[in-house]
């Protein structure tokens, strides 16, 4: 029962005790023209408990009604609104109070939505990527990096990473590198764990072109310098004659090794235009015929009728093109088939049916010199690599459990 009813059922008992006094006063003998001085005093008394129970309803009352009032505005979120001062001054304390209360919390909130705002946008613009998880570990939400970088393989690493540690993982058929960290904030007394994700391929790249930049153009310095000696001494007629020719032939071979080796650090900036993707694939399509016709290889072209409008550099494109036709070719038997596939608005795909990437080999491709033929340099794919990285397309090398097929998929931008 509220406060307010107590009172009310206070007056009432008081005015029933008047009543009974006014019973008790004419059963004595009394009436209403000469009332006895019981009467009086009984009258009194209830007429002065009335006037005190008014006073104190304005100082109990009415403070309690103007804290249910605030109570209401906490619980409606209302942090904008103010008690008004009602002149009595245990009441005005309260409001000040209350008020004061208001404004702490109006400010807090601020302070609070502003942080959030600004982490939220943050979160969103951060090249990282971030996933979050309930308790339960079930993905709950994360940013727009984290969504391009996600992947079957990514979602696996990362739901085999401990809390606390921190892995570098390849995806597989792909250059790309990840460092994946595992960490977690508390929430309502919980631990929320979240996912850090973070592109190591640029910085890889960096490093790496830095690394074999020196080494090659030592090399290249070193054997051209020896090997533009001895072709002199050979043209001078100074070796014996019949030595000349083995001798010119390895030396050119030996510069040829060191000048593809510094092909790779020469690559240049691609000069991009407006093409259709399968009109460039058919210009090649004379030449990768016959590449594939000396190696018994069938090869078929699927090319859409559709606009696949991309913006590449034609040369670069073809050097790519026949790369990784020349690679498939090498890697595949006689009588086995390669598929050129255009498929719009702007993906190529070169699909064969050969021995397929072994599971020990696909983390080390597009890694500098790794080759698994015997007379392999490992330049290949890392020039394919850096040339559809200059042109910002995504792409991938593996081979389909499911249909044993080898794909390479190349994704140009829009």
């Amino acid at each position: 029962m509220k406060l307010k009813h107590y009172f009310l059922c206070l007056g009432l008992g008081i005015a029933l005790m008047a009543g009974i006094a006014l019973f008790a006063t004419f059963r004595a003998g009394g009436d209403f023209k000469s009332p006895s001085s019981l009467f009086y005093v009984t009258e009194g008394f209830v007429v002065l408990m009335m006037v005190y129970l008014w006073f104190f309803y304005k100082k109990t009352i009415r403070p309690y009604d103007t804290l249910v009032s605030g109570m209401e505005l906490v619980r409606e979120l209302d942090l904008t609104t103010r008690l008004a001062p009602s002149g009595q001054h245990e009441t005005d304390v309260i409001v000040r109070t209350f008020n004061d209360l208001l404004n702490r919390l109006r400010s807090e909130h601020l302070t609070l939505e502003e942080q959030y705002t600004f982490l939220s946008l943050l979160i969103e613009a951060s090249p990282m990527g971030i996933v979050q998880c309930d308790i339960n570990g079930k993905i709950t939400s994360m940013n727009p990096a984290a969504r391009e970088m996600l992947s079957p393989a990514m979602e696996q690493a990362i739901r085999s990473l401990p809390l606390g540690d921190t892995i570098t993982v390849r995806m597989p058929g792909a250059p790309q590198l990840y460092r994946i960290s595992h960490q977690s904030f508390p929430d309502r007394g919980y631990r929320h764990p979240f996912f850090l994700i973070e592109s190591l391929t640029s910085e890889v790249r960096r490093a790496e072109k830095a690394a074999y930049e020196r080494v090659i153009r030592m090399i290249a310095h070193e054997v051209n310098n020896s090997v533009a000696g001895i072709v002199s001494l050979m043209e001078n007629g100074k070796l014996k004659m019949e030595d000349v020719d083995g001798a010119s032939e390895r030396l050119t071979a030996l510069s040829e090794f060191v000048t593809r080796f510094a092909d790779v650090v020469k690559i240049p900036q691609p000069q991009l235009q407006l093409c259709d993707l399968s009109e460039e694939v058919e210009a090649c399509q004379p030449f990768l015929e016959s590449l594939c016709q000396s190696a018994h290889v069938q090869l078929e072209f699927h090319l859409t009728d559709e606009a696949a409008p991309v913006r590449i550099d034609t040369i670069l494109f073809q050097q790519v093109l026949i790369n990784i036709v020349k690679n498939a070719v090498e890697s595949i038997g006689e009588r086995e088939g390669l598929v050129i596939i255009t498929t719009a608005p702007s993906q190529l795909t070169i699909t064969d049916n050969g021995r397929g990437i072994p599971p020990s080999v696909a983390p080390h491709l597009f890694t500098p010199f790794f080759s698994t033929k015997p007379q392999g340099q490992g330049l290949g794919l890392l020039l394919i690599r850096d040339i559809l990285t200059a042109h910002h397309c995504t792409f991938s090398l593996m081979t389909d459990s499911a249909d044993h097929l080898t794909r390479f998929t190349i994704q140009f931008p829009k």
